[in-house]
């Protein structure tokens, strides 16, 4: 992913991609929507497993991104 999104330039982003839902539905978005649609993807994935865990007594912890870089030393 990293190489995929280094490799781009500002106008790639508003290139048009047609695609077909799993219904068979045809869909196009500019791709900058469906980059944005991922990262929102997971990061509902992550809270509803965090969620999960913490109703069940295992809370996984502080999730923030900035927290995950300053550990990394990135931030």
């Amino acid at each position: 992913m990293r190489a995929y999104l280094a490799g781009l330039m500002d106008g790639d982003l508003e290139q048009v991609v047609r695609y077909q839902t799993t219904s068979g539905e045809a869909r196009e978005n500019p791709l900058w929507q469906l980059l944005a649609q991922v990262i929102n993807h997971g990061t509902q994935h992550r809270s509803e497993a965090a969620l999960r865990l913490t109703q069940l007594g295992h809370s996984p912890g502080d999730l923030d991104f900035i927290i995950y870089l300053r550990r990394e030393g990135a931030g």
